[in-house]
């Protein structure tokens, strides 16, 4: 058994993974993409996989929707959007090639379009959008198309570099093949944009970018074809490279919007153990608009469905010394409330992957006297090159008898927190002792946990 392959996130049936692409309901079935190598655990020969799902938690894998075209001088299919127009689906990319065809200064915007949801086909309109669209504006690393529409047509959000800057660049069209540049959308501070998209709140907007670090998102109106009255510049997930990073999103059959991410590898240089896959998908989050504007975000309530075992515990005293649970597991799901009052001064940390011995250990600190949330990392593993940075995040302000509620989701190797509905963070954890399974408590000092509950979580069905 591969003890780091997750059961309940989804991976790729074997080899590489990363951004999820163009998600989208139909006829109540869930559609997603994924930048996929078919070759090789490794990233290159950028296909997009595709898997199918009634529930978003359990999967199946359908033929790989998108292959390189070489004979065109393709060599990458990278990350983009779908769109349902009449009876076809659309499929939009970033189409990458060799020499003036590179990702840094010669991407293309592609379609594909299918009736079937199985068999696409690019036709010969290809390439839809070129950079020759800007004119004098120098725009470098373009990608990542995200389609929608408005009353009086069609627009594009692509991320890239202008003017030193990382941005969101606007493009408008009637009939979703002959695209006109409008502006850019909005303008960032970090070098790089990847992979915009947007929610739409009535007539408010959130704006969500990966900018080659934690994904940040913007809330605000849309006016003129812009993005303005910016309220709230907040942070989707503090994973980034580390563990949540390419999110995209989209509105079910419900009207629910929903977000996805990717979550990188973090097993260093000469991990030990062979492994056939890399990559994985974070849980899908359920978000909307909060009246401060900022971005609530929980997990599907889908998931549910998976638990199993369960064990309740109430007024628990911690201390310094280690709090044993005596659940022993490496695939569930945690739900802890904390008094506020408790913890003013003091430091509570819940513990992962936790071995009997002690040497091995995954903390979840919650440290509010400095308003923060910690994934360390620092002892999570033996392995000498496993990736250990802690993932820290920040808390949002709130009253002292207001009670703290944390979500830890942990999967073999995938640990992913939320705290309240407006803090996410996410890892990888990738322990070598066979019994680091453990569920512990700690306290800088005596502190009392007003309650814990661990579910065992099912393996999610996920059909090759």
């Amino acid at each position: 058994m591969d003890r780091y392959r997750p059961r309940y996130h989804l991976t790729a049936p074997r080899n590489w993974m990363n951004d999820p692409n163009g998600p989208f309901q139909l006829n109540g079935e869930y559609h997603l993409f994924y930048q996929h190598n078919p070759s090789a655990p490794e990233w290159g020969d950028i296909h997009w996989g595709h898997a199918s799902s009634l529930d978003l938690v359990n999967w199946t894998h359908q033929p790989i929707a998108l292959s390189p075209s070489r004979e065109r001088g393709e060599l990458h299919c990278f990350s983009g959007c779908s769109v349902v127009d009449g009876n076809e689906a659309k499929l939009f990319y970033t189409s990458i090639g060799e020499g003036e065809r590179d990702a840094t200064s010669g991407a293309q915007q592609w379609t594909a379009r299918s009736a079937d949801l199985r068999s696409w086909v690019k036709p010969d309109a290809n390439p839809l959008l070129t950079l020759a669209l800007h004119g004098e504006l120098q725009v470098t690393e373009w990608r990542d198309p995200y389609v929608w529409r408005e009353p009086d047509g069609w627009r594009m959000l692509l991320g890239g570099i202008a003017d030193g800057k990382g941005c969101g660049l606007l493009y408008s069209s009637d009939d979703l093949e002959n695209w006109s540049f409008r502006h850019i959308f909005y303008r960032g501070e970090e070098w790089i944009w990847e992979c915009p998209h947007l929610f739409r709140f009535g007539g408010q907007a959130v704006l969500c970018y990966s900018p080659s670090g934690p994904v940040r998102y913007l809330s605000g109106t849309i006016s003129g074809d812009r993005l303005t009255d910016v309220r709230k510049h907040g942070t989707v997930d503090y994973g980034g490279w580390e563990g949540f990073y390419a999110s995209t999103g989209f509105v079910d059959e419900k009207g629910r919007c929903v977000l996805l991410g990717w979550i990188p590898e973090g097993r260093g240089e000469d991990f030990p153990v062979r492994l056939d896959w890399a990559g994985a998908l974070a849980l899908p989050r359920i978000v909307d608009l909060k009246p401060s504007g900022a971005l609530a975000m929980v997990p599907v309530p889908e998931l549910a469905t998976l638990r199993g075992k369960s064990s309740r515990f109430e007024n628990i005293p911690v201390t310094p010394a280690p709090t044993l649970t005596g659940v022993r597991s490496t695939s569930f799901e945690c739900s802890v409330e904390v008094d506020r009052r408790s913890l003013e001064t003091g430091e509570l940390a819940i513990s992962v992957f936790a071995s009997p011995c002690g040497r091995e250990h995954t903390d979840v600190r919650l440290d509010l006297a400095n308003h923060s949330i910690t994934i360390d990392r620092s002892s999570s593993s033996l392995f000498p090159n496993v990736h250990r940075t802690p993932i820290k995040g920040e808390l949002p302000p709130a009253s002292a008898d207001e009670p703290l509620r944390l979500r830890i989701f942990a999967d073999q190797s995938i640990i992913e927190v939320f705290v309240g509905d407006e803090v996410c963070l996410t890892a990888r954890v990738y322990a070598s002792l066979e019994d680091s399974d453990g569920i512990l408590l700690r306290a800088s000092a005596e502190t009392v946990v007003t309650r814990m509950d661990i579910w065992e979580m099912r393996a999610a069905a996920i059909h090759s």
